[in-house]
C-alpha cells in the first residue's frame, strides 16, 4: 500500500502484533479459534486522515492451511506423474488453483 501513495512504510511502527487471547478476541477472533487462526487488516488511509481503505482476511483454524498443503502436494505429485521437471521454475498456489486444486 506504501507503494500507491508514495510514502515510506516502517514495519516497525505500521504493523500491531495482537498475540495476547483477550486482544485477539477484541479483534473479534472467535474464541473457539484462538488457537489457529489468522485475522489481519490492511490499511491505507489519506494524508489528512478523512479518507481510509481497508482489505481484510480473516481465517479461524487450522483446517485450510493443512487442506492447501494436502492440495499442493497432489499438484506436484500429478508434475511429477505427468514428467514435467518444472525447469526450475518455483510453483505457488496460485499455480495450484489454475490447476482446479483447492
Amino acid at each position: 500500500l506504501a507503494k500507491l501513495t508514495g510514502d515510506a512504510f516502517d514495519a516497525d511502527e505500521g504493523i500491531e502484533l495482537i498475540r495476547d487471547d483477550a486482544g485477539s478476541m477484541e479483534f473479534g477472533v472467535p474464541e473457539s479459534a484462538l488457537k489457529g487462526h489468522a485475522f489481519h487488516t490492511y490499511s491505507l488511509k489519506s494524508r489528512d486522515g478523512t479518507v481510509e481503505f481497508q482489505i481484510r482476511h480473516n481465517v479461524c483454524g487450522r483446517r485450510v492451511y493443512a487442506d492447501g498443503t494436502a492440495d499442493a502436494v497432489l499438484f506436484l505429485a500429478n508434475k511429477i506423474a505427468a514428467g514435467d521437471k518444472g525447469d526450475g521454475k518455483v510453483f505457488s498456489m496460485i499455480d495450484v488453483l489454475s490447476e482446479g486444486g483447492l
